[in-house]
């Protein structure tokens, strides 16, 4: 399920937008002048699709319409009361009412009620401290969860997590199905305008007293980047063990159907080497890893059996990487066109290696623009399950002129390896380029 359009009504009392989606190109492109709303539509959706119904109601409109393209509509309306003239005032203890219909036109109604924090027992806030992995509290009522990087309000944590709370704790009507069923099949994730920074949890570094403390993105990525890639080496060890422990008997009972011929092995050896050495440039894999066969010039057919099952085990273990490779492959591909003088590897211990002249850099001493174009990039390829949908937020802050016009191309190419739908909020005409045809214009009222 994808979403198609969003219109939203009476925002901040004054706006009505409509905003059809691209889904062919599965890129929209939103602009117009300050002050129409375009970072606080971005901050509806993230809000309604990832539970922080807080934020949603921190925001003044009437009506949002989401539109999805199995015939599906979720409307969300903020319920108001009337002033002395009888003008609708939204405050922000109002609740709000969900109202789902699918193509048959079955209405499905749920209203959210505003939740009375000052009513819950301290005992939450303790349990949310200590028992709820991932989550930290970092301010009186914001707490960052590390698994996503998403920083929430009780409230939103409350509804998120209230299946993991002791019974009798929380009392509060759980979300219907069809709810759920929607967030589930679309996730969402908001690239923010503030990405330079990130929470760093410090509870697997026992040294240090504090839970938490904001580090530079790229620091957190890299290291992020690390573990996955020793995430992935210990599954391909566990694997590489199991097959190699088994190869003896397997040999044995021969395979006749699995069994290549000359021919058809050396073409799988030199596929074999060709991943290899990718593998090796992108620092997924030793020099020296697994036996090479690149210069075998001739293959006996009593060899035959045997080298069938060892190409059909170095598929299978070297096809853990697979995914990892091309997102790793793409982003060094971007990163060392684009930064000047400094040229980037991976390291599977530290992540992001970057030299200029011979000389080691951290990441932390690159430019304010090159720290924006490597933190939105890693976003866009290792934080985004499939078929997401992404929202951009001025994608063009610290970038030169040259990398505005290069973003969409780039979201394209990482739109191959990693599916999604992407929304971007911006100002600059470089970004749109020659792509006019991806934009929808957020205008005033007519009567204005």
């Amino acid at each position: 399920m994808r979403i198609k359009k969003i219109n939203v009504e009476g925002l901040f009392g004054i706006f009505d937008h409509n905003v059809p989606l691209n889904l062919d190109d599965r890129l929209t492109i939103i602009h117009g002048p300050n002050g129409f709303g375009k970072t606080i539509l971005l901050s509806m959706i993230n809000s309604l699709f990832n539970t922080d119904y807080a934020s949603l109601r921190r925001i003044p409109f009437k009506k949002l319409s989401i539109y999805f393209d199995d015939g599906g509509l979720l409307q969300v309306n903020r319920l108001s009361q009337p002033d002395l003239f009888g003008k609708p005032i939204y405050k922000e203890e109002n609740d709000i009412s969900l109202r789902y219909s699918n193509a048959e036109n079955e209405f499905k109604p749920y209203r959210l009620e505003s939740l009375k924090l000052s009513a819950f027992p301290s005992e939450i806030r303790d349990f949310l401290a200590n028992e709820i992995p991932g989550l930290d509290k970092i301010d009186s009522d914001t707490w960052i969860y590390y698994p996503s990087g998403e920083k929430l309000s009780l409230e939103a944590i409350i509804y998120r997590f209230k299946d993991k709370f002791p019974p009798g704790l929380i009392k509060i009507d759980d979300e219907p199905q069809w709810l759920k069923n929607i967030k589930q099949s679309i996730q969402v994730r908001f690239i923010e305008t503030q990405r330079l920074f990130a929470f760093y949890d410090l509870r697997r570094k026992r040294r240090y007293n504090r839970r938490s403390f904001l580090v530079r993105s790229v620091l957190n990525y890299s290291e992020e980047l690390a573990y996955l890639i020793q995430m992935k080496l210990a599954i391909y060890a566990e694997l590489s063990q199991s097959l190699d422990r088994t190869f003896p008997i397997r040999l044995i009972k021969g395979d006749e159907s699995a069994k290549l011929n000359s021919e058809e092995l050396k073409i799988k050896l030199n596929e074999l080497e060709k991943k290899r050495s990718k593998l090796r440039s992108v620092g997924l894999l030793d020099k020296n890893e697994e036996i090479s066969f690149e210069n075998v010039k001739n293959l006996e057919e009593h060899n035959a059996s045997a080298l069938s099952i060892y190409v059909n085990d170095v598929e299978t273990k070297l096809s853990v990487f697979e995914d990892l490779t091309n997102k790793i492959d793409l982003l060094a591909n971007i990163i060392n066109k684009k930064f000047l003088y400094k040229v980037m590897s991976i390291s599977k211990m530290d992540g992001f290696i970057f030299e200029a002249q011979g000389e080691k850099l951290s990441p932390s001493s690159l430019s304010s623009g090159e720290q924006h174009e490597l933190v939105m990039l890693y976003e866009l390829l290792f934080k985004l399950p499939p078929n997401s949908l992404v929202l951009i937020d001025e994608p063009e802050l610290s970038l030169h002129v040259f990398w505005q016009q290069q973003f969409l191309k780039d979201l394209q190419r990482i739109s191959k390896i990693s599916t999604f739908d992407a929304i971007i909020a911006t100002h600059s005409p470089q970004i749109i380029h020659d792509r006019w045809d991806l934009t929808v214009e957020l205008k005033g009222p007519k009567n204005a």
